[in-house]
């Protein structure tokens, strides 16, 4: 089924994580050393890097906004990612 046919709305957390980190979601590290980076999403992008491999933007999305209630242009919200540290998501409606 592809992307365009799924109803990310309706999928759970887990399902949406799975579909969101499709090479992978990386082991967590339970560290006190969180780097604070920003991380840019172009909404309108298929995909999109993160510092630990390519993410499926549109699943990725959806859990975003289920855990941080963020999904406008412009805003900006802390989230924890799979890899362990905590990063500035920051929407862009385009970005090349």
């Amino acid at each position: 089924m592809d992307s365009q046919s799924n109803d990310w709305s309706k999928m759970s957390e887990d399902e949406l994580a799975i579909a969101a980190f499709g090479e992978g979601i990386p082991p967590v590290r339970d560290t006190e050393d969180e780097r604070p980076m920003v991380i840019t999403i172009s909404m309108d992008s298929e995909n999109t890097q993160m510092p630990f491999g390519l993410v499926k933007t549109a699943p990725f999305l959806e859990l975003f906004w289920r855990k941080t209630g963020a999904d406008c242009d412009g805003e900006e919200e802390w989230m924890k990612l799979p890899d362990g540290y905590t990063y500035l998501i920051s929407l862009a409606a385009h970005c090349e």
